[in-house]
């Protein structure tokens, strides 16, 4: 290994890369930006466009702050995965107290490693390629860059074939681009641009393509690519593959794009591209000043004949962070005072400052608008990168007052958006709920009750516990389901395609879930056990009852009364969810009238009448429902379909609830005084019955307030706001929650 340099310059499209391959075997399938179909089902909720979210609040994250934000130990994970030793099929961040304490210490390893390198500081235009100021801080770096763990692995990725190493790069920056979709909102204007790479032995054959925002500079996407391999694994111009990778996060966006027009392949791309919604131009060339920056590479032959693809690949990446950073912190800062610098000096106070405090875990950060930001400001970036001129930015820490402000508004845990894998906001939404569920999470996140899990293999809790941890303990601003929605799907196969589905069906098929993972949990504790006593270890586990029974399990008590001869039986349910009908044919009701009409006495007659035990005969009988054993926490579904002739409609009543709740009415004589709720939590369902979206209200115990969270996207919200004419479950405890007792919180 030695200190180098990566120039990053600007380039056309070459005729090759705007040719297509010779002819293969066989048919050659036509793929698309989107999945097929995606819009014509109408079973299937197209890619809503989200509004961003203006912060309603003063602004300042600090430059450590927004680079951590995006480079989270998930990121790092992405690489140590595939390198040689790492256990085979590791394909998540294992949370053992061993292993997770391994990853961190790897995690601040990698910083500190990246810091150092990165302490040279990025360049604009090419005058500053391989200048002898840079080679000489260069050669300083030789003493500090030890070997350390995370170095190792990072370097036997250089071993793989170079297949491989374009997968380990495309998926560590598919990780990095994800978070920035949920920091960053940018503009309606976007440009394609091309860059090769040089290196101090010549041209690397590595290339890099880039999406960035034209009016603030961000770059939104990236692709890092051989023209080898594009033409291996496809026919299509290498062109047309790199610019349907660069869009396919932003396809059901309406956005203005533009492409050099040496990709123009005299009209043809322009087709190709036509069933794309977005506006594409092609402009003519117009080569901009790239950048220069730090980098580590092998050693080569003294020819330099050989360069290796992953390591040039992993630095331009982090380049890419360091700009992107230099932009948000500068959009950030228009509405500020503070001293302007080039980014040479901004990427090198940043990288003095990526070792510090490692530990402290990362606010959680609102998205960024960059338009309400350039609204205020009068400061124009240009492209990345391409700029010699200073910009707004404040290295400098902020006053104490300011810092306070921040954090008492931004470090809230249990407040994580969830990001959308495919039409799975009913998912996200109910996971929202049980997620604001403070007895629920403070039991599971225990460590009694993850060790029993861990060892009776419950795959499906294990990995709720998992996501339960980052949003309570992590610290970025959303995080991705995908375990628990693969896990789900491993068990409950219904929900294995991305259809729209009913958010109370799965509910009821999770807590199903959950309660069998417990059961077996507590078997396995009373198996190799010799004390059965010690069963109460595992947090809500026991031979009778298990956390689920004792949160949400009610009873309901029938008394079937004949009316020839007033017999009398009883018969009792238990129940996870009560269902609610909604009065058909009004405009607005309240969720008392819905409980009336649940509890209402009905008369079984005609082909209906019930076989009474003391006549012999089928009698007409009356059924009296009341509640017999309240559950701690109350889940009320209203049933939002009715019948429009051989059709279902929804029905669209505004059925208004309360903060609380009394259920004293509906109680049978042998309930205590528990009939008194507390509203924590809504899940909204907008849209048809086969076609809409769901979103989900709740409170948050630790910092007192409402959030409403539509998928990724969360904002604080008035209590008065929570009432809706959509909603669809609403979630009540018996008692207001406190602040969740959660070891490490």
């Amino acid at each position: 290994m030695k200190a180098s340099s990566i120039t990053v310059k600007e380039c056309t499209w070459t005729t090759e890369e705007c040719h297509l391959v010779e002819e293969l075997d066989g048919a050659v399938e036509t793929d698309r930006l989107c999945l097929p179909n995606i819009y014509r089902s109408r079973k299937v909720k197209p890619r809503r466009k989200k509004t961003p979210v203006t912060p309603t609040y003063q602004v300042y994250h600090t430059a450590r702050e927004l680079f951590l934000e995006v480079l989270d130990r998930e990121a790092i994970w992405e690489l140590m995965r595939r390198a040689p030793g790492v256990k085979a099929g590791g394909q998540r961040l294992s949370h053992s107290r061993e292993q997770s304490s391994v990853l961190s210490e790897e995690y601040a390893e990698a910083l500190m490693w990246f810091s150092i390198v990165l302490q040279s500081g990025l360049c604009v235009g090419e005058n500053s390629r391989f200048s002898p100021e840079l080679t000489q801080k260069l050669d300083k770096l030789q003493g500090l860059l030890k070997r350390n763990s995370i170095q190792n692995k990072i370097l036997s990725l250089t071993g793989l074939e170079d297949e491989n190493k374009l997968e380990a790069l495309s998926a560590f920056c598919s990780h990095i681009f994800r978070r920035y979709q949920v920091l960053h909102c940018h503009g309606p204007n976007l440009t394609v641009t091309k860059y090769r790479l040089y290196h101090q032995q010549g041209q690397c054959s590595l290339q890099l393509a880039l999406l960035a925002d034209t009016s603030s500079g961000f770059i939104c996407n990236m692709f890092l690519y051989s023209q080898q391999q594009l033409q291996k694994q496809s026919r299509k111009p290498v062109v047309e593959q790199v610019i349907r990778y660069l869009l396919a996060p932003f396809c059901s966006q309406k956005r203005v794009v533009q492409i050099d027009s040496s990709a123009w392949m005299e009209g043809k791309l322009q087709n190709i591209l036509s069933g794309v919604n977005m506006n594409v131009h092609f402009v003519p060339t117009s080569q901009k000043e790239g950048w220069t920056g730090p980098c580590l590479v092998p050693h080569s032959d003294p020819t330099g004949s050989s360069m290796d693809v992953f390591l040039p690949g992993l630095w331009v990446t982090l380049h890419t962070v360091c700009i992107n950073t230099y932009v948000l912190h500068t959009l950030q800062r228009l509405q500020l005072s503070g001293r302007h610098i080039q980014l040479t000096e901004f990427s090198q106070a940043l990288a003095s400052q990526l070792t510090a405090d490692h530990n402290i875990s990362v606010p959680v950060l609102p998205r960024l608008n960059s338009c309400s930001y350039q609204e205020t400001g009068s400061t124009h970036l240009c492209k990345a990168g391409t700029s010699t001129k200073s910009v707004a930015t404040a290295m400098e820490n902020p006053s104490s007052s300011l810092l306070l402000r921040f954090q008492k508004k931004c470090r809230r845990p249990g407040v994580c958006g969830l990001e959308n894998s495919g039409n799975s906001c009913y998912l996200n939404a109910v996971l929202q709920c049980l997620c604001a569920t403070v007895p629920l999470v403070e039991q599971l996140l225990h460590w009694d009750t993850r060790k029993g899990l861990a060892r009776s293999k419950c795959r499906v809790s294990e990995v709720f516990v998992h996501l339960l941890e980052k949003m309570w303990m992590g610290s970025g601003s959303s995080c991705s389901p995908l375990e628990v929605r693969s896990a789900l799907c491993s068990v409950l196969p219904q929900f294995n395609n991305d259809s729209q589905q009913d958010a109370q069906e799965l509910l009821l098929l999770l807590l199903n879930t959950l309660h069998d993972d417990f059961n077996k949990a507590a078997q396995r504790q009373a198996l190799f056990s010799s004390q059965p006593a010690r069963m109460e270890q595992i947090k809500g586990c026991s031979p009778h009852s298990n956390l689920v029974t004792r949160l949400f399990e009610g009873q309901l008590s029938y008394m079937c009364i004949c009316m020839h001869c007033h017999h009398q039986a009883h018969n009792t349910q238990a129940f996870t969810v009560l269902s609610l009908p909604v009065p058909k044919g009004n405009i607005k009701c309240s969720i008392q009238d819905c409980l009336a009409l649940f509890f209402k006495q009905t008369v079984l007659t005609g082909g209906e009448q019930a076989m009474c035990s003391v006549c012999g005969l089928k009698r007409e009988t009356a059924i009296v429902t009341c509640v017999d054993r309240t559950p701690e926490i109350l889940v009320l579904h209203l049933k939002r379909f009715g019948s429009k002739g051989k059709s279902q409609v929804k029905l669209r009543t505004n059925v208004l609830f309360f903060m609380k709740l009394d259920l004293s009415q509906f109680l049978s004589g042998l309930v205590p005084n528990e009939s008194s709720y507390h509203l924590y939590a809504v899940v909204n369902h907008t849209g048809h019955l086969n076609m809409g979206h769901y979103t989900a209200l709740c409170y948050n115990s630790l910092a007192q307030t409402w959030h409403c969270f539509d998928d990724a996207a969360v904002c604080e919200v008035q209590e008065d706001r929570v009432q809706s004419p959509n909603a669809y479950l609403l979630f009540y405890s018996h008692k207001p929650f406190h602040r969740p007792r959660i070891a490490g919180l």
